[in-house]
């Protein structure tokens, strides 16, 4: 997975950001479109223009919505659900709107995500344990967080990683 400093990430493609310095500018300016609202134009269809007709949808509840699931669920119900959910959305994103940036705002901490550069998978969870640990960029951007067109975002000032971005699934 290549490495980003730019603001590409904002205008195209998806998203999973946590980092507050990377989201600053956004989060003052965009207000978040909860998950449910955002996995509720697959059945009604998108809208014609995206919210306040930005470049930049933040979406809110996507961690929420994880760790409740994986409280309860194997992480395999969890992946099974966001492949069926959000890669499904992100799909059709980009169908829709190709110039729009798809950002999953996460709350964190860093340590909940973590990219193994081994499978180049991004797991997200608690513990050391990757068995017990959803395969985030597996589960919502099919196997596309690997190779050309995927990236780490990193803080400028800091060089932290505070995000990860697909350019677009083929």
């Amino acid at each position: 997975m290549r490495e980003m400093t730019a603001s590409t990430w904002r205008r195209t493609g998806s998203s999973i950001v946590w980092h507050p310095d990377l989201l600053a500018d956004l989060v003052g300016d965009i207000e978040p479109t909860p998950l449910r609202v955002v996995l509720g134009w697959l059945k009604t269809d998108f809208p014609e223009n995206p919210p306040a007709n930005k470049r930049t949808v933040l979406v809110g509840g996507l961690q929420t919505a994880v760790e409740t699931m994986m409280q309860t669920m194997p992480t395999e119900v969890v992946c099974d659900w966001l492949r069926a959910n959000v890669l499904a959305t992100v799909r059709a994103w980009k169908s829709h709107w190709p110039d729009v940036g798809l950002v999953f705002v996460m709350d964190g901490p860093a340590s909940l995500l973590e990219f193994n550069e081994g499978d180049e998978i991004v797991y997200f969870g608690r513990g050391r344990d990757r068995g017990k640990k959803v395969k985030l960029s597996l589960a919502i951007w099919n196997g596309a967080a690997s190779g050309a067109g995927a990236y780490q975002l990193l803080v400028e000032k800091s060089r932290d990683v505070g995000g990860y971005f697909v350019r677009w699934l083929s």
